[in-house]
């Protein structure tokens, strides 16, 4: 399966890849009839994934940078199989050149190696076309744009619930925001109208046709008016706000069921 995508040192070196990982998720959802960013996959070696510890390798950033050159145009969003440590924004994900990429990759890499309890395994850079998204503000401590996005819950094959992901609480916690009336903008982004729910849900059922088990599935809206898938992550891996079907899942959970 990886080897199809280059990506046969997993198999070689039996590196182990976590049950959120892009390189999993992505091989099943890259060929739906979904907007998706154009994406690249660079895997990394083993001794570049404990080089990262401390420093950027040499060779990881090469690899990436030419993979920039052949496939895209700067900007270009980055990411590790794993997290983009997005709220860093301007100095983590997204790449446009004013910073070296290597220290783009080291704050990713770092960001990565302090989540969680023991870090995360991530195994590969991700390389993405960047799509301006319908922004209304900035936040958080790079300055990250702030846009219409939207979780969807799928289990089993089935569309469970929707929710707007930026809420308020979250935004009022980052640095301040870009503008004073973020709450009002804040507001709009987060409106759900029933010709988008509608939209959505054939997007999100299109992925539970192919994905066991139970995830998150991400939309974003770009600034050309369209809806991009961007991410995706086990549930119990995800932010999920109280509602009937979350309620019921946990109710559920603690019975064994």
């Amino acid at each position: 399966m990886f080897a199809s995508l280059g990506l046969k040192n997993l198999e070689d070196n039996r590196m182990r890849i976590d049950k959120n990982s892009f390189l999993i998720y992505w091989l099943k959802i890259k060929d739906l009839s979904i907007p998706q960013p154009k994406t690249e996959v660079v895997m990394l070696t083993e001794k570049e994934f404990e080089i990262s510890f401390d420093a950027c390798p040499k060779s990881l950033t090469a690899k990436v940078h030419a993979c920039i050159d052949k496939h895209f145009k700067l900007p270009v969003f980055l990411r590790t199989d794993l997290s983009s440590a997005k709220h860093g924004w301007i100095k983590t994900c997204y790449y446009d050149g004013a910073i070296e990429l290597w220290e783009h990759l080291y704050e990713i890499m770092t960001f990565n190696h302090c989540a969680d309890f023991m870090g995360l395994p991530f195994r590969a850079i991700i390389v993405r076309e960047y799509i301006p998204m319908a922004s209304g503000f900035t936040a958080f401590y790079g300055d990250m744009p702030v846009n219409p996005e939207r979780r969807y819950f799928i289990k089993d094959g089935q569309v469970l619930c929707h929710h707007h992901y930026w809420i308020e609480e979250a935004i009022k916690k980052s640095k301040e925001p870009s503008i004073k009336n973020w709450r009002h903008v804040a507001k709009e982004l987060n409106y759900e109208s029933e010709e988008e729910i509608q939209h959505l849900t054939s997007y999100a059922q299109l992925v539970a046709d192919v994905m066991d088990g139970f995830w998150s599935v991400d939309f974003c809206l770009g600034a050309d008016r369209q809806w991009y898938l961007i991410d995706m992550a086990q549930s119990e891996s995800s932010w999920h706000p109280e509602c009937p079907k979350n309620i019921n899942l946990a109710q559920d959970k603690r019975n064994g069921n």
